[in-house]
């Protein structure tokens, strides 16, 4: 097959995983209909699919060989909110699961466990100009459902602890490679895992593979370190987007060197403060083989840190069970933390042919020492 259908193929698949996925809503705590969504693509690519306790879903590939065993992880769950409260008016007060800022919240779309709302924002014929200029904090928003009373609320089956999370599905730019829409981060490492698995599919890596979906990281990482310590896997790339350094408002020397459009990224520190156990400094060994990796099959990368700038799964992984070698690879992204995040399908489509590669390279990996 000629090298640029076979990149086609790999792009058509990515979006048509990032369609059905975009549409679905998995706030942390609240991933089930995700979970259900990756449990079906899963069951055709893998030989094992399980699900643990808290929703983790593992599709294992069996190798050649029991070792080395790979983990890769890519989460399910979308920043969100939880309703906290229901005014006697009707409407909803909230609060944030995961990250979001005050100033990407007002008059947002939104779904509340399946039913639609609408963050509330002051008139703009009403409020003064001080009002209107000013961010409102999340404490002072409320979410419109379209009731009238508190009495109504809970006719629709809206209670205190129902999830809330941005309503933005799938939107093409011209050209179709750049793609937005809410929860980019992190269903683009989703569609990633799950092309990866396409990709291999009829082939018997040396070692085994686990593809982990996972939940909760939104909130610190737990389905992760959950699936790490139940797995034991000998090393693990954690699959994440990574944010864009590449507009106006930002730049790639002061802010990040990662420019949309110009191939994956691999992350090699993120958040290491000395109380912060979340962040990651990639192993020597992970950044030698990766990179080997990219240059034999001559894929553009992107190298990056994220000090104080955000952390991904690798931070709770590589701590699990002694000591796991881990790094991250992601996808540039815009506007992150939106409910229009955006990405470039080429960047993705680069990220599934160097984890390919990367898998396929699997009989040199037995030595992962630190040298």
């Amino acid at each position: 097959m000629a090298k640029g259908i076979k990149h086609n193929r790999t792009k058509d698949g990515l979006k048509r995983t990032l369609r059905d996925l975009l549409a679905l809503h998995g706030a942390p705590g609240f991933e089930q209909p995700v979970v259900a969504y990756v449990k079906e693509r899963f069951a055709a690519l893998a030989d094992r699919v399980e699900i643990d306790r808290y929703g983790n879903v593992t599709a294992t590939r069996i190798g050649e060989h029991q070792h080395p065993a790979l983990m890769l992880s890519a989460h399910m769950d979308e920043i969100g909110f939880i309703v906290k409260a229901i005014e006697p008016d009707g409407f909803l007060r909230f609060d944030r699961l995961g990250g979001v800022g005050d100033a990407l919240l007002s008059c947002r779309q939104v779904k509340i466990n399946g039913h639609f709302g609408l963050i509330g924002s002051i008139s703009g014929h009403l409020g003064s100009p001080e009002s209107l200029a000013r961010v409102t904090p999340l404490n002072e928003l409320y979410i419109d459902v379209g009731a009238s009373s508190a009495d109504d609320v809970e006719k629709m089956g809206i209670r205190i602890g129902d999830p809330v999370s941005f309503i933005g599905e799938l939107a093409e730019f011209e050209g179709g490679n750049r793609v937005c829409g809410k929860g980019m981060d992190d269903r683009a490492g989703l569609a990633i895992l799950i092309q990866i698995l396409a990709e291999l599919e009829g082939i018997v890596p040396f070692g085994c593979i686990h593809a982990v979906a996972t939940v909760l990281e939104q909130v610190g990482h737990r389905g992760a370190a959950m699936a790490a310590f139940r797995i034991k896997p000998d090393y693990a790339v954690a699959i994440d987007g990574t944010p864009a350094g590449d507009t106006p408002d930002l730049s790639t020397t002061r802010d990040i060197p990662v420019v949309m459009g110009w191939g994956p990224v691999v992350t090699l520190a993120t958040s290491t403060g000395a109380l912060n156990i979340r962040g990651s400094i990639a192993h020597p060994a992970m950044k030698r083989h990766l990179l080997g990796a990219a240059e034999a099959a001559a894929i553009p990368f992107q190298l990056a840190t994220t000090i104080n700038r955000g952390s991904t799964e690798a931070g709770l992984i590589h701590i699990s069970n002694g000591g796991i070698p881990t790094i991250s690879v992601g996808v540039p992204r815009r506007y992150s933390y939106s409910p229009h995040e955006a990405i470039d399908l080429n960047d993705a489509e680069g990220a599934v042919r160097l984890l390919v590669r990367f898998v396929r390279d699997m009989e040199h990996h037995v030595s992962l020492d630190f040298s």
